[in-house]
């Protein structure tokens, strides 16, 4: 219950980013948000599919104190970063908002996306029926594997 409530919290965090301070997310910016928001939708979809199944209650466990502890993470860098942009902080350092908040993502991006490649092979020794492939699925794309040394994009 704890990842699924940690997980709930980042996607809202991350939506009132989008609604509260658009003129932030410019640029590579909505790819870098769209991937974190994609990432925490299929923990998301992880943490509701395994709690219906019949896995190992240790693993499932250990599984969703992964997703908390990553979904925790990101929150609190996403929330860290835009109160430091609120507060001038940013400018202090001579780093532009739009670009701290960026440089903080992309961090939390690769972070993020090692633990949901994590998640992803842990959840396919789950796979053994039909139904729990459901568990691997996840909607849309994501920067998976890719940061941005090897993406010049982002």
């Amino acid at each position: 219950m704890e990842a699924y409530t940690a997980v709930v919290s980042l996607l809202q965090t991350l939506e009132q980013l989008q609604q509260s301070h658009p003129d932030l997310i410019q640029g590579k910016m909505v790819k870098t948000l769209e991937s974190l928001l994609v990432t925490a939708e299929y923990f998301q979809n992880v943490v509701e599919e395994t709690s219906k199944s019949r896995f190992d209650v240790e693993k499932i466990k250990s599984l969703e104190e992964k997703i908390r502890a990553s979904a925790s993470y990101t929150e609190d860098v996403v929330e860290l970063t835009i109160y430091q942009i609120m507060e001038g902080l940013s400018w202090t350092f001579g780093i532009a908002p739009t670009s701290s908040l960026h440089k903080n993502l992309l961090s939390v991006v690769e972070k993020i996306n090692t633990q949901k490649n994590e998640v992803m092979e842990i959840v396919s020794e789950f796979a053994t029926s039909t139904h729990d492939d459901q568990i691997l699925q996840s909607d849309g794309d994501s920067l998976i594997n890719t940061s941005s040394r090897s993406n010049p994009t982002l």
